[in-house]
């Protein structure tokens, strides 16, 4: 069975319920993020005044999602991607190139809308 991690921008929907398909997905257990999309979620909670149900419900979503660590094979997978996509002359964001390696090694589908992401010949997306 397919894991699918989700992007910031799909924890983003997912809390603010812009997506059946998430929902469904969350629902059934089957997604997950990586350690670098929470540490994203986690600055945008210290820079960002939100009021107490919104900060509430992105606490609760980054408390039931599966957080994967970065191991020595997402490095692994992030050193040939990074040198991979300098060649073809198309270098993602440092945290985009972090969390592209680690949906890679974990074999995971990484939803998201950025398309910035399409740039990953072998990546397998799907926008939410």
């Amino acid at each position: 069975m397919n894991k699918w991690m989700l992007d910031t921008n799909a924890v983003r929907a997912l809390v603010d319920g812009d997506s059946p398909r998430l929902d469904g997905l969350f629902g059934e257990q089957r997604c997950c993020i990586s350690a670098i999309v929470a540490a994203e979620i986690r600055y945008g909670l210290e820079k960002n005044a939100l009021n107490a149900r919104k900060r509430q419900l992105v606490e609760s979503a980054l408390t039931r999602l599966e957080v994967l660590p970065w191991t020595d094979a997402c490095a692994v997978v992030y050193g040939r991607l990074r040198a991979v996509q300098t060649r073809k002359g198309r270098p993602l964001g440092l945290m985009d190139l972090l969390i592209a390696s680690h949906a890679l090694s974990e074999g995971c589908v990484l939803v998201t809308a950025d398309q910035a992401f399409a740039h990953v010949d072998e990546l397998t997306l799907e926008a939410w």
